[in-house]
């Protein structure tokens, strides 16, 4: 017997039913928190002691994201409530792959604006783009008979989102969702892609969760994350904290799409 996507773990218990993307309460879910500062950044670096200037991903950043969490997932720094669990539900293939296309949607963006904004020329070709993989992910599951459906508000919008305050030059905005987008699928994300692929898919591992242009944690990752230190450090210290105010935002963006595979609102 599968066991419920719930049961493993609570996933967007912090976003009201019915709400759209960007009317999410303030408090991100556990699942999305994990799947953006996994396990208390685990992932993340530490800053040598050679370094002159501490790096403002590992530092600033990741205090902003520690602010999020709640005192039973990150004891020592968390300061949210703890949340209720969300109640059992079994997402289904297509609930999956509404997910895969709402994060292509939002991929894409990421890609697009990178590729057509100079000041984000050392962003691209890193190694950690996703649509082409998604691309990949999505046309197997309509091989396999589950059709591909139209993107939903939860990607469409937040997409539009990022498209919008680039076009209104608030670059340092788009740098935290767009860190905190990438790093959540290379944490949580990952872990998220293993229990579907048990639950869904007989253990098949999609595209979405193989990187072919090197190790994702100990060279894109960094990598990434060296080039956005490079490019902070021309900001001023209101810069940086524009940057810093987006980070609730960015969970709220990013984690409304896990709204298709934990389950329907209730009394749906």
């Amino acid at each position: 017997m599968l066991t419920s996507l719930a049961l493993l773990c609570p996933l967007a218990s912090g976003f009201a039913p019915g709400l759209s993307p960007l009317a999410a309460p303030l408090a991100p879910p556990p699942l999305v928190l994990r799947a953006t500062h996994g396990l208390a950044m685990a992932a993340t670096e530490a800053t040598t002691a050679e370094e002159k200037i501490p790096s403002f991903v590992q530092t600033e950043m990741r205090g902003a994201a520690m602010a999020l969490h709640t005192r039973d997932q990150a004891p020592r720094e968390g300061k949210q409530p703890a949340q209720r669990p969300v109640s059992a539900w079994q997402p289904g293939r297509a609930d999956y792959l509404q997910f895969l296309v709402d994060s292509r949607e939002v991929y894409r963006t990421l890609e697009e604006i990178v590729d057509s904004t100079d000041e984000f020329e050392s962003f691209r070709n890193s190694g950690l783009e996703r649509s082409a993989a998604l691309d990949k992910d999505i046309t197997w599951f309509a091989e396999d008979g589950v059709e591909e459906p139209t993107v939903k508000s939860q990607g469409s919008s937040y997409a539009a989102e990022l498209r919008q305050m680039v076009a209104d030059g608030e670059l340092e905005r788009f740098v935290c969702h767009f860190y905190n987008f990438y790093f959540a699928h290379t944490a949580g994300g990952r872990m998220i892609g293993k229990r579907m692929a048990d639950m869904l898919l007989d253990g098949r591992t999609l595209e979405f969760y193989q990187w072919d242009q090197g190790d994702v944690d100990k060279e894109l990752l960094p990598g990434l994350r060296g080039k956005i230190d490079a490019l902070v450090a021309t900001w001023t210290r209101e810069q940086k904290d524009l940057c810093l105010n987006e980070t609730a935002a960015s969970f709220k963006g990013g984690g409304s799409m896990l709204q298709h595979i934990r389950g329907p609102p209730a009394g749906a």
